[in-house]
């Protein structure tokens, strides 16, 4: 029953588009709605197509250049057509012609990829000398077979011979006794092909190409896969060498990230880097062979191991600069200690590392040499330190009184320090050291046992080494009242009622 109602809409809709082409070429407006309105209702399928005779009947002179996609070269021809005749009649008659298959030919019109349902009329084909183009793929590219194009060709034959048969009773016999040639019927539309056109040379590629295949061109960013396509035979070949290369080219730069770390380590465990390549110091301007030379770690110059060797030994700064200089830039980098001393020998790099020791010692701030004689040591002291035991002599040196008093406190030793003063030179230097640091202000006397006393850094709070008194170093008076601490009714009354001792207070409390 289903059967009978789909055969019947289908004649309906046949009556009903002849009903609409003939009002529409009768120019009846109303008619042609009604039977457009009909066609609409049966829900079919239909195609519209301008009738040939309203085009020129002429036949217009097409120039074609042909190419290959084995040459560059292009082959001129003329072609005879009809401008209503659309590119797939186009394809078949050059397949007549010439003897090229359609699915090899690839036809560029106004300079857009022809598609074979379009007519030339459609691509600005209207005159004499009017110019396309006519790229020929090769047969391995379409996946086209000698064995399937020899089947196209008998059908298309048997077509022709089912067409002859089928004549007799669609025209009459004097035309066909005159050998009139009657027009074939419009050849189905062949199905669109899926795929993306090259942006530069209109070629239709397949989905999974990751760049053209004729001008090598990468695939428009905008562009997905269907999800539904399936890849034929070779293009899965090729998806799996492509993924086969990726993944080889990926275990190349593994192994080559390898390598150049394994060449790190072998670098790094060396302690003077030496050239590689022949070189001209930057400083004798003398030619250096490779491993004769020096390549620095951190500023990659490159010297003559003499010329380094010099720059460490007159060098009069802790840190060796790279001597590198030209007119337009000075290095800033410095070498690092094990280029120094894989450069110099033993004595010359204890002497280094001396020299190293007394410039660090002069620029620190907090730093105190021991007062043994000729005695190397020296420390940096913080806040809360006031004895240093040098590591070398194993003396106790008292950093306060500037001085090594062994068996005495420091009361005793300026007490007695100001007594032998009178008649010993050393003691009188130190009195006199002590004085002027009293004056300076870089020392106070104790206000409760009188002891020199000294405030190195830090806050305003100090505490007397021998009667344990907390004193206010900026106004030089105990910290508390007689009651001690927290008695704020005498001493500097440092922040009563929220008022600081001394404008200059630095935290006395």
């Amino acid at each position: 029953m289903a059967a009978l109602d789909a055969s019947s809409n289908i004649t309906e809709a046949e009556d009903a588009a002849r009903l609409l082409s003939d009002a529409i070429n009768s120019s009846e407006k109303d008619e042609a709605a009604k039977h457009l309105d009909r066609l609409l209702d049966l829900n079919l399928p239909v195609s519209v197509k301008i009738n040939p005779e309203a085009y020129s009947n002429d036949c217009i002179r097409l120039r074609v250049g042909v190419a290959d996609a084995q040459s560059d070269a292009h082959i001129p021809i003329t072609v005879m057509v009809p401008v209503y005749m659309t590119v797939s009649e186009l394809k078949e008659k050059i397949n007549r012609d010439y003897g090229f298959h359609p699915a090899l030919q690839r036809w560029v019109i106004g300079k857009r990829l022809a598609q074979d349902k379009d007519t030339l009329y459609h691509y600005g084909v209207r005159n004499h000398d009017d110019s396309a183009f006519l790229f020929i793929r090769s047969a391995q590219t379409t996946q086209l077979s000698r064995e399937q194009e020899r089947r196209e060709k008998e059908d298309r034959r048997i077509d022709g011979i089912m067409e002859t048969i089928s004549r007799p009773s669609q025209h009459s016999p004097e035309l066909l006794a005159r050998g009139v040639d009657l027009p074939r019927p419009p050849l189905p539309p062949k199905p669109q092909k899926i795929g993306w056109p090259c942006p530069g040379c209109t070629f239709l590629n397949k989905p999974t190409r990751p760049g053209c295949e004729i001008c090598s061109t990468a695939r428009p960013d905008n562009y997905k896969v269907p999800n539904l396509y399936e890849p034929d035979e070779a293009e899965i070949r090729r998806l799996q060498q492509e993924e086969l290369a990726s993944l080889q080219y990926e275990q190349s730069l593994i192994e080559e990230r390898k390598k150049n770390f394994q060449e790190l380590l072998e670098t790094d465990s060396q302690s003077l880097v030496g050239n590689t390549d022949q070189l001209d110091c930057a400083i004798c301007f003398s030619t250096i062979m490779p491993g004769e030379g020096a390549v620095l770690r951190e500023c990659l110059h490159s010297f003559c191991r003499d010329c380094l060797k010099e720059t460490v030994l007159n060098c009069t700064d802790a840190e060796v600069p790279c001597p590198y200089r030209d007119d337009a830039y000075s290095c800033n980098c410095i070498l690092q200690d094990r280029e120094i001393k894989s450069l110099l020998s033993q004595d010359e790099y204890q002497k280094f590392l001396e020299l190293r020791l007394n410039i660090a010692e002069s620029r620190s701030e907090n730093s105190y040499h021991c007062k043994t004689p000729d005695c190397a040591g020296w420390c940096i002291f913080e806040d809360d330190v006031n004895e240093f035991t040098c590591d070398i002599c194993n003396e106790t040196n008292c950093i306060l009184c500037k001085a090594i008093h062994k068996g005495m406190n420091c009361q005793e030793y300026q007490d007695d320090l100001r007594i032998r003063a009178q008649n010993d030179d050393a003691a009188l230097q130190t009195t006199q050291m002590l004085d002027q640091l009293l004056r300076n202000g870089e020392a106070m006397n104790c206000p409760k046992c009188q002891v020199i006393v000294q405030k190195k850094d830090g806050c305003d709070w100090i505490r007397c080494l021998m009667c344990k008194t907390e004193i206010c170093w900026v106004t030089k008076q105990a910290r508390w009242g007689p009651a001690g601490t927290g008695d704020t009714s005498g001493g500097c009354k440092c922040r009563v009622d929220g008022v600081l001792c001394h404008p200059q207070c630095q935290n006395c409390h």
